[in-house]
């Protein structure tokens, strides 16, 4: 189980403030993501072959849709992250106007001391209430993901770096539009390969060479950021919700929310739609 203290989104896309007490599997995000060990139980995340441990000095950066999981090194308390879910047409504004990449060629974020100062302000305005509360936020993440990155362009091991494919291959885009398409039926990911006239083995090989990911990984992000966009208008009650996303039951649809997501579905829909936020306590 697992808890979200708190939420808030931007222009940037979304800040959250996240209380890990169990594992969660293989998966991927629409968004780039930076996630920041705030403290309690140590962890680590495995991107690819990588391993990074997550401690005072390394924080995780991944790409969009890129296939990472989480991990509890100690379960006897909970893992506190500040996570920031980065939206692309975010980022692409910002690599327009700016000339910078906004790509983490390493997962491996290290933690300088201007970055920590810059995480901890992002993690007081979250916390905090005000009416230029959005404007500064957007403002601080856009420091904070410049600083990541720039941490991330020191000299590296080049097996370590991930390749940055300017251009999807135009089967991977016609089977990513027919996930998007399709997101609630029941299909496998062999009919998604045959759909665009690959054989499963290319079909794997192009989904890890491009988007350093497999296509189960990435069909359940799909899924996941269509129900987070769903629980987010608060209206449609969570068994509708599960029910048109394919799921056989409310109790199956939680427990995968939960293990993409770190959160219950009520408990993120209670969080990112209600103007309650609970405060962080037990950081070391």
């Amino acid at each position: 189980m697992s808890d979200a203290y708190a939420i808030r989104e931007g222009e940037f896309g979304r800040a959250v403030v996240l209380d890990l007490r169990d594992d969660l599997v293989a998966h991927a995000h629409a968004e780039t993501q930076f996630a920041f060990w705030l403290g309690g139980g140590r962890a680590q995340a495995h991107l690819g072959s990588e391993l990074v441990q997550y401690s005072d000095e390394v924080a995780l950066g991944t790409n969009a849709y890129e296939s990472h999981d989480a991990r509890l090194l100690d379960k006897s308390q909970p893992a506190i992250f500040l996570v920031l879910y980065i939206a692309k047409p975010w980022l692409d504004e910002r690599r327009a106007v700016s000339g910078r990449p906004f790509f983490f060629p390493s997962p491996r974020v290290p933690i300088s001391p201007a970055l920590r100062q810059s995480c901890w302000r992002v993690l007081d305005m979250i916390l905090s209430a005000g009416a230029d509360q959005p404007a500064r936020l957007t403002q601080e993440v856009e420091a904070l993901i410049g600083t990541a990155i720039d941490a991330t362009l020191a000299p590296v091991d080049p097996a370590g770096l991930r390749a940055r494919t300017p251009m999807l291959d135009h089967r991977l885009r016609a089977a990513i539009a027919y996930m998007r398409e399709h997101v609630a039926d029941p299909i496998s990911v062999e009919d998604i390969a045959g759909k665009v006239g690959l054989s499963r083995a290319h079909f794997f090989s192009l989904f890890r060479d491009q988007l350093n990911t497999t296509p189960q990984v990435f069909w359940s992000a799909v899924r996941v950021e269509e129900a987070v966009r769903r629980l987010a208008l608060r209206a449609e009650p969570l068994t509708s919700v599960a029910m048109e996303l394919g799921f056989s039951s409310p109790g199956n649809f939680s427990r995968f929310f939960r293990e993409h997501m770190g959160v219950t579905p009520s408990r993120f829909r209670r969080v990112a739609t209600g103007p309650d936020q609970h405060p962080v306590t037990g950081m070391a």
